[in-house]
């Protein structure tokens, strides 16, 4: 199964900006996940068109698995 991981910021001028990261691993904890956005705020790693990344305001792991189907 797939995994990914959105992580939804507020900016410096009240907008909200998100990030998703693919590929995360299945055990990725909430401390992870709090750690990882207050490093990227931090860093001040992306700027967007609203501005720095401020707080932050969301996040969620996203799975993803298919399924073959087999049609001949």
């Amino acid at each position: 199964m797939e995994h990914s991981l959105s992580l939804v910021f507020i900016t410096s001028n009240g907008s909200k900006a998100s990030i998703t990261i693919q590929d995360v691993r299945d055990d990725l904890t909430n401390e992870d996940v709090k750690e990882l956005m207050q490093v990227i705020i931090a860093n001040d790693t992306f700027l967007t068109k609203n501005g720095a990344l401020v707080t932050p305001y969301s996040a969620k792991k996203i799975s993803k698995s298919s399924t073959v189907i087999e049609i001949e």
